[in-house]
């Protein structure tokens, strides 16, 4: 009888080892796949940026871009957002290329007591511009506890951006960005609205998870062998 047990519980643990060292390499190769896929995204931020035209072509996640053209300011878009605890907006503006292409620009973060663009002097240039920023198309869209976005009040919750575009008041007939494109900081810190630099939004902690995972692992076989040993020599 205790024999029969023993050997129950020595199938029983192998059997469980198999599993956690199994979720252990899953985890590993998990971590091989989402090193690859960060510095993809590192690798499109630091190539030499692409036309806003060629962007709409290949629209990839962080695709660095050069776009030029003027603000329709008249559409000025507010997102929620805070940055370092400070309560405010991120300033997200149409654009319309050179070449009659409309994407929406967020030009960055402005605290709330300057929403008002005449607490901001200067922050709405006019004429020709030029924008250097990258692709995120926000596929996410409106998360459980994400309020509804008010464009009553031109408060803005959550990405959507065919109704930032109606808002805009930009012709759905026109050729248009399905994308929002996020302006990069310049060498002007003190610029208004402050752009944000490019934050990958992704964990990589399949290592911890493997090591833990091959760590369970060698606690079951430990806990077999001495469980073993006990029936044996008791």
């Amino acid at each position: 009888m205790t024999e029969r047990r023993t050997g129950s519980a020595v199938i029983a643990a192998i059997f469980g080892c198999v599993i956690l060292i199994g979720l252990g390499i899953w985890q590993l190769q998990r971590l091989e796949w989402k090193e690859a896929l960060i510095a993809d995204l590192n690798a499109r931020l630091a190539a030499p940026p692409v036309s806003l035209n060629e962007s709409i072509d290949h629209p990839a996640e962080f695709l660095h871009v050069h776009a030029s053209g003027t603000f329709a300011h008249q559409g000025e878009i507010f997102v929620l957002d805070s940055q370092g605890g400070i309560p405010g907006w991120r300033v997200v503006t149409p654009l319309r290329s050179d070449d009659g292409i409309f994407v929406l620009v967020d030009r960055g973060f402005v605290a709330d007591e300057q929403r008002d663009p005449s607490r901001r002097p200067g922050s709405q240039p006019e004429g020709h511009v030029e924008v250097l920023g990258y692709v995120s198309r926000h596929p996410g869209g409106q998360g459980l506890f994400t309020p509804d976005n008010d464009a009553a009040k031109n408060n803005w919750y959550w990405w959507d951006v065919p109704a930032m575009l109606a808002f805009g008041k930009v012709d759905p007939r026109s050729r248009v960005a399905p994308f929002i494109l996020h302006a990069l900081p310049g060498n002007d810190a003190a610029v208004v609205p402050r752009p944000s630099s490019p934050v990958l939004g992704m964990s990589n902690n399949h290592l911890q998870y493997a090591l833990t995972w091959f760590g369970l692992a060698i606690v079951l076989a430990a806990v077999a062998f001495f469980y073993v040993r006990s029936e044996r020599n008791p």
